[in-house]
């Protein structure tokens, strides 16, 4: 959702309007899972960084990274953040929930 549009905020409100209903359903209705679900959209609005989105101007223009530089080192950098966080939610349920 946030590669496709570019807005953290946005990806973030419309997958949580997507999901909440789906809760139940997903045997995620517990407050846990919950909590879950929630560290998973920011997981999820953090991930691939580039162009279309503000933070990756704002990264590349304050250090100086070239268009080529930034998508190859903030882009790169971001869906690993993401992917990582993605994980860590995952190991973490499986043990906690």
């Amino acid at each position: 959702m946030k590669t496709a549009q570019g807005s953290s905020t946005v990806a973030m409100i419309t997958t949580a309007s997507i999901i909440a209903p789906l809760l139940g359903t997903l045997g995620l209705d517990s407050e846990t899972m919950r909590v879950f679900a929630v560290l998973a959209t920011g997981a999820g609005a953090m991930a691939v960084s580039h162009a279309n989105d503000s933070f990756f101007w704002a990264v590349t223009q304050l250090s100086g990274l070239s268009i080529k530089q930034g998508n190859q080192s903030h882009s790169l950098g971001t869906f690993i953040m993401s992917i990582t966080a993605i994980s860590m939610i995952y190991l973490i349920s499986l043990f906690v929930a």
